[in-house]
């Protein structure tokens, strides 16, 4: 029991350390092989979060104008720079289940993206335009097939 708290400590220490600089320079210093045998610390992991990746986005954010309309383009890096760090902290905290991201990114879709419209259906003249020959060609088809039988039937015999 006592071996397991020290590790726990010393993750923790690590992880400190990792993001105040101190320790690999922008490189994932904890192996996701270690995350097999190290619980998830989802505190940690909501507090990392809020702190060095919600923060700066909610900051980039604050200028554009997302309660007006939606501000998906020009706001893609941020929104990649995002994912990236959700990703890295996921990793470090042993935190590598999909479930905590996409609950992270809901919430931010929901605060930042409401005003992005949903995928829609064409209009009726599109919709007219693709669907026609899909009608159209199962009518066809047979009047061909006996327009092709008649001029087999009419063609001489070269016996």
């Amino acid at each position: 029991m006592e071996r397991w708290d020290a590790s726990v400590i010393s993750v923790r220490f690590i992880t400190c350390l990792a993001f105040a600089g101190l320790v690999g320079a922008g490189k994932a210093w904890l192996l996701p092989e270690n995350c097999r045998t190290l619980p998830c610390d989802k505190d940690t992991f909501d507090a990392f979060v809020y702190k060095f990746c919600i923060e700066p986005f909610t900051q980039t954010m604050a200028n554009t104008d997302y309660q007006l309309r939606c501000p998906w383009p020009s706001t893609r890096r941020n929104y990649v720079n995002l994912m990236l760090c959700l990703e890295e902290l996921s990793n470090s905290t042993c935190c590598t289940d999909t479930f905590y991201k996409h609950y992270m990114l809901l919430d931010i879709h929901k605060v930042y993206f409401a005003m992005c419209s949903y995928k829609q259906d064409p209009g009726i003249p599109i919709l007219l335009l693709l669907i026609t020959p899909c009608v159209i060609f199962p009518f066809i088809i047979p009047f061909l097939c006996q327009l092709f039988k008649l001029h087999e039937c009419r063609l001489p015999n070269n016996d």
